[in-house]
């Protein structure tokens, strides 16, 4: 077998090859003596003197260390040192410096180099700057913690004071930063500054805002700190000097933040301690910095524009139904009670129909105005309704209502301004009430029913809300009264719907559905008597009976040794945010002696604009005891990516709506979007009402791998049920 020669290699032949060899490469190559100490440089080539700036022989017989500078962390120097010294291969990439003090990222690879006799006196080092590849990774680094922070809805503030920190902190050069915002009047605001307090970077705006300046988005501004023309003021002069002198900074570079529009909108500064110039990656990592600030301050105006769309009505001026309702339901919480009144102006139709709809609005914009003139600000909420009626909730005592009504009706005494005529304003007004035993939802309508009977009557009209004129009341009162009989009698049952493994079309779980056959009343719809419930206060009663026929269930099969299935149990969002809710569940559960893995939460999607953080804490305590939770008709509701980032679900269950039309490529790309959106956030998505063999086969070519409906099993009897699974 062929045998390498080898060749004996003194260590000045050793050295002669290593520097024949750096002579070549176009690579920066250094070559330190491990004969020397200390670690000295023996020698390095052209292409390393043309990268540290200095000549071909000032750094011979230098410790490696004279390129390091004020960013070298130690414990890197201190780690290079080790593996040289210690003749180890090694990797790293650390700060160094030129000759002129520009710093740069340093690549550098250690190789040390062994003679004949197998002992390493020389070590080759290779060099590559990198500060472009460092700078653009600080970039994207800082691009994606803008992304998670707007998703968590941070303030403005605190983004744009974890930009200005992230540089600060990883610049290659020592600075500071600071980030101003253009104002209305013109001024720059300084809105983030991670070292320099705001009291005193106020004045050391690195440029100024004229309509000659600031517009160009590849401008950078450089300022000498130290030459001072615009302070007039002795004090403001001092001031000055104090920052500059405190922190040791003369120069900085100012970007503007420009938008779409190529209107400035801010600036991003930073302040340095003497006058270097500005490298290509300096000028590249400004450039690339600037739209991602911009991108951040344009979402929170956005933002700040929506919500003022969300909450308000542009038509009339005054809060919108969402703002309303938000407002109610915060008065409700903390125990407050009050009236609520929907009123009309009689003439609004005949008005709209003679002058238009905004001749309409501005006659609901002056009627409101007069109310809120005797009314108190912070007791009293206005806002649109309908085209024709506005909604008022008012704090107030129910013996006091009859007067505050009445001075309602003294307001339009006076004649209104209609298109440039006067005239004289009946008004239509339906009286309820709001307080904790009735839901929001429930007295809304209630003053609804209440105002359709004053549209009846001529003139201004007055109508309390009363049950027993209302036929859907009636019903609502019948189903209720029978509905407590039925809990009574357990008439209740439940109905279990197979959940399938859409690859193996097993059963791998079932929905709990409730389902009620009244003796009076026939069968009751769920749509019905649930709603009823929820508003009654029977809802608790109602998954408390669910609840306990799942287990008993669940009890007796694992008591004849049949194994248990997972079951997926509806939770009305009143009983969820029940103050004992929790307790109650992990108390049934025990007394079955069921392990909680066979039983899931089901709430709707807009569960959570009930109380964010309590459905949070009530999850997670669940979740510690080993229940998991899934999110139901998701895709309906009031949908929240940070929502569902921020709360421990395990299951994303999409509407039958969205299935119905997976045909359709706009619905179809939907629900690809939900099922890709579970599997990232690491929950599972479960496709509901899957009725035909195309449905099945689009959700299998997604990915969703879960799914129920009538194409394999329709909700059915317990009995049923118990047949269905045995047979297999």
């Amino acid at each position: 077998m062929f045998k390498q020669e080898q060749i004996d290699l003194t260590n000045d032949d050793l050295y002669s090859y290593l520097y024949t060899i750096g002579e070549q490469l176009q690579q920066p190559i250094v070559i330190i003596d491990l004969k020397r100490q200390p670690l000295s440089i023996k020698y390095y080539n052209q292409s390393f003197a043309q990268l540290t700036g200095y000549d071909m022989a000032e750094l011979l017989n230098k410790h490696i260390s004279c390129l390091c500078g004020p960013n070298t962390l130690p414990e890197t120097e201190q780690d290079l040192e080790f593996h040289i010294l210690n003749k180890l291969t090694y990797e790293t990439t650390m700060i160094h410096y030129k000759k002129d003090g520009t710093a740069f990222w340093n690549q550098l690879s250690i190789q040390p180099i062994q003679n004949s006799k197998k002992e390493a006196t020389f070590v080759l080092i290779q060099c590559k700057d990198i500060t472009s590849e460092m700078l653009e990774k600080m970039l994207h680094k800082i691009e994606h913690e803008v992304y998670v922070e707007l998703g968590k809805d941070s303030k403005l503030e605190d983004i744009l004071q974890r930009i200005t920190a992230q540089v600060e902190k990883n610049y290659i050069r020592q600075v500071y930063c600071a980030i101003h915002v253009l104002q209305k009047d013109g001024t720059l605001k300084a809105i983030a500054s991670p070292t320099i307090p705001f009291s005193w970077i106020e004045n050391l705006v690195g440029m100024e805002v004229s309509p000659t300046t600031g517009n160009s988005e590849n401008a950078i501004y450089m300022k000498d700190l130290s030459y001072i023309q615009s302070i007039s003021l002795q004090e403001d002069y001092e001031k000055l000097r104090k920052i500059i002198s405190t922190y040791n900074i003369q120069y900085c570079w100012s970007k503007p933040i420009v938008d779409n529009e190529k209107k400035m909108i801010g600036t991003f500064t930073i302040y340095i301690q003497k006058n270097l110039y500005l490298k290509q990656s300096d000028i590249d990592f400004l450039n690339k910095l600037s739209p991602i600030i911009a991108l951040t301050v344009k979402h929170f105006k956005q933002k700040n524009l929506l919500k003022q769309l969300a909450y308000y009505d542009i038509n009339i001026g005054i809060p919108n139904y969402h703002y309303f309702y938000k407002k109610l339901n915060e008065w409700i919480q903390n125990g407050v009670e009050g009236v609520i009144l929907l009123i009309q102006p009689g003439e609004y139709t005949s008005i709209v129909d003679m002058y238009g709809r905004k001749v309409g609005d501005r006659l609901i914009k002056q009627i409101v105005h007069r109310i809120e003139m005797i009314t108190q600000k912070n007791r009293t909420i206005f806002s649109r309704f309908s085209n024709s009626t506005f909604i008022l909730g008012s704090v107030i005592p129910v013996n006091k209502v009859d007067d505050f009504i009445h001075k309602i009706i003294e307001c339009t005494s006076q004649p209104f301004d209609v298109n440039g005529r006067e005239m004289f304003i009946s008004l239509k007004i339906g009286v309820s009430y709001f307080h904790q035993q009735l839901s929001i939802d429930e007295s809304i309508r209630q003053a609804d029913i209440a105002i359709t009977k004053s549209r009846k009557k001529i003139g201004t009209v007055i109508s309390y809300f009363e049950k027993e004129t209302d036929q859907q009341i009636q019903r609502e009162l019948n189903v209720l009264n029978e509905l407590t009989t039925g809990l009574k009698n357990d008439e209740l049952s439940v109905y279990l719907q197979p959940k399938v493994h859409l690859l193996t079309k097993e059963i791998i779980g079932f929905e709990a559905l409730a389902r009620w056959y009244s003796p009076v009343l026939g069968n009751v719809s769920p749509a019905e008597f649930i709603s009823i419930a929820e508003h009654s206060g029977k809802i608790r009663d109602i998954d408390h009976a669910i609840f306990e026929k799942v287990l008993r269930w669940q009890w007796e099969r694992k008591k004849q040794g049949h194994q248990l299935y997972p079951v997926s149990i509806n939770v009305s969002p009143v009983h969820f945010y029940h103050d004992s809710f929790a307790d109650d569940l992990l108390t049934l559960v025990r007394q079955y002696q069921i392990d909680p893995k066979f039983i899931k939460i089901e709430v709707t999607e807009n569960f959570e604009l009930f109380d964010f953080e309590k459905a949070k804490n009530i999850l997670l305590k669940l979740k510690e005891h080993g229940y998991e939770s899934s999110i139901d008709d998701f895709g309906v509701g009031f949908s929240s990516l940070s929502y569902l980032q921020r709360l421990p679900f395990s299951e994303i269950k999409i509407d039958k709506s969205f299935i119905n039309e997976i045909h359709d490529s706009g619905m179809y790309a939907i629900v690809k979007s939900i099922v890709q959106l579970a599997k990232s956030l690491n929950m599972h998505a479960v496709a509901e009402g899957i009725e035909t063999l195309e449905q099945y086969k689009t959700l299998v070519q997604i990915g969703c791998h879960t799914g129920q409906g009538y194409y394999f099993h329709k909700p059915m009897p317990i009995v049923e049920a118990e047949k269905l699974i045995n047979s297999k």
